[in-house]
């Protein structure tokens, strides 16, 4: 019951005030940026994802932010304060998050254009339908690969080629969790896009903003709780976890007490653990 309280599904609740702060602040960005560039879409003539997908390069350096508070919270159970940190994240990956915009940018937008386009041409065609399937299962394969990609990127420092090669290798690393990551990510984002469908007037305005504002943190969030002990145990460990043997740690009233017990050996027992008494009185270095 203990080892649940401190679970990530347990803190998201706990900490759900926070959380959509941080959640807020970065969609309040994508909601800006995503707007200004489906207007240009519009008021250009092409409105196409190509042109309305613009607003996501923009919108992509902020994302160090929203997923170094996810990481603190979900993961090391550090609860830090939310618009500091979110900027500081910010500040600090600035230079890289503009390739990885680019890069997200384009993923999303060559593969939302392919599967329409291999989509409606497999109603009709096998051959269609073939390039259709392999188009998608190489769209997860992508999916999968940008979810390390930024979190080792606000986590480790690597080099760029470093970065994507590990990317792509740890798709590979835990199939497992990242079938679950990716079937949790493509569920929150099928749940999204039929709130917008099933929508009309006005309520649809509503329920766009509402996916904007609350998609990018429980996706993060999810997904960085399932796919992190993955990571951690091939790139390595994160700055606030501990691995398990250090997390038992000797209080200091049970150091007191093991300072105070009168033996000729350096170590005591003390509440069923080994203790070292300290050296107080050594003052020689």
């Amino acid at each position: 019951m203990r080892s649940f309280s401190k679970s990530a599904f347990a803190v998201f609740f706990k900490q759900l005030p926070k959380l959509l702060l941080a959640g807020a602040v970065f969609s309040s960005f994508l909601l800006v940026f995503m707007s200004l560039s489906i207007f240009a879409g519009k008021v250009s003539g092409f409105y196409n994802v190509i042109v309305c997908g613009l607003g996501i390069i923009p919108a992509s350096l902020f994302l160090p932010g929203l997923i170094m508070v996810v990481r603190k919270y979900g993961v090391e159970k550090e609860f830090v304060p939310v618009v500091p940190t979110f900027f500081a994240a910010v500040r600090d990956n600035f230079k890289q998050f503009i390739l990885h915009g680019f890069v997200i940018y384009l993923i999303v937008a060559c593969s939302t254009f392919a599967i329409i386009y291999y989509g409606l041409g497999a109603l009709s065609s096998s051959v269609y339908s073939m390039i259709f399937i392999i188009y998608v299962l190489f769209t997860f394969v992508l999916m999968i690969a940008l979810f390390y990609l930024l979190l080792m990127a606000v986590t480790y420092i690597l080099r760029l080629r470093d970065l994507y090669k590990n990317a792509i290798l740890l798709v590979f690393g835990t199939i497992i969790r990242n079938i679950c990551a990716l079937l949790y990510a493509l569920g929150i984002g099928a749940a999204a896009l039929l709130a917008i469908v099933y929508t009309s007037g006005v309520w649809r305005y509503f329920a766009a903003v509402l996916v904007t504002m609350l998609c990018p943190l429980i996706v993060s969030y999810g997904v960085t709780a399932i796919i992190s002990k993955g990571m951690q145990e091939n790139v390595g460990p994160f700055v606030g976890v501990k691995p398990e043997k250090e997390k038992s740690e000797i209080t200091d009233e049970e150091q007191e007490l093991a300072d105070s017990i009168s033996s000729g050996g350096d170590y005591v027992f003390v509440n069923g653990k080994m203790i070292k008494k300290s050296d107080k009185g050594d003052n020689t270095q």
